[in-house]
C-alpha cells in the first residue's frame, strides 16, 4: 500500500470508484469531483487538498481510495476532512484508517491541531460512524432533519494527537 499526492491521472479512477460507492448520490458524486479538481489543479487557491492510496496489481498500481481535506476558514489550527473513500472491493482492510492517520501525521507536522468531519444519521451510514468513533472522533453535533426529514447531520470532532 502506498499513499501518496493525488495526481491528474487519478480523476477518472476516481471519479469510477466515487459512482460504485452505494451510499453516495450523482449530486454528492459531482461535488466530490469539484473538490478532487481543485486539489488536483491548485491545493493552495482552492483550499482542497487530497491523497490517494494505491495497491499493488500485477506490477503497477491500482488506485484504492481516497482523502480530501482542507483548512477551516476563519481557524488558525483547525482542517475539515471533506471526503474519504475506499473501493468497496477492500474495504475493512485498514485502507482508510491508514489514510486517516497519515492525515494526521501531515497536519500535526504542519501545525494543525483539530480535524472536523460531517456524516448522515442514515442508517446506510453506520459502518462509516463508526468507523469515525473507532478512530478517536466524537460526535460534537447533532442537527436533526438536517439533510431531509429523518436524516440529522453528525458533526464529529478530534484533537489530532501528537505524532509518535
Amino acid at each position: 500500500m502506498r499513499i501518496r499526492t493525488i495526481e491528474a491521472a487519478d480523476r477518472a479512477p476516481l471519479q469510477d470508484l466515487l459512482q460504485r460507492i452505494e451510499n453516495f448520490t450523482a449530486e454528492e458524486v459531482a461535488v466530490a469531483l469539484e473538490l478532487i479538481d481543485g486539489a488536483i489543479g491548485d491545493p493552495v487557491t482552492s483550499g482542497y487538498f487530497a491523497k490517494v492510496i494505491t495497491l499493488p496489481d500485477d506490477g503497477a498500481e491500482r488506485l484504492a481510495g481516497y482523502i480530501c481535506w482542507g483548512p477551516t476558514p476563519m481557524t488558525a489550527r483547525t482542517f475539515d476532512l471533506y471526503w474519504i473513500a475506499v473501493d468497496g472491493a477492500v474495504r475493512g482492510k485498514g485502507l482508510g484508517r491508514a489514510l486517516i492517520l497519515d492525515l494526521e501525521e501531515q497536519l500535526w507536522a504542519e501545525g494543525g491541531a483539530n480535524l472536523r468531519l460531517e456524516t448522515s444519521s442514515k442508517e446506510s451510514y453506520g459502518k462509516t460512524l463508526q468507523f469515525y468513533l473507532d478512530l478517536g472522533f466524537e460526535v460534537s453535533a447533532n442537527l436533526a432533519d438536517f439533510y431531509a426529514p429523518g436524516d440529522a447531520l453528525i458533526v464529529l470532532y478530534k484533537q489530532i494527537p501528537a505524532a509518535p
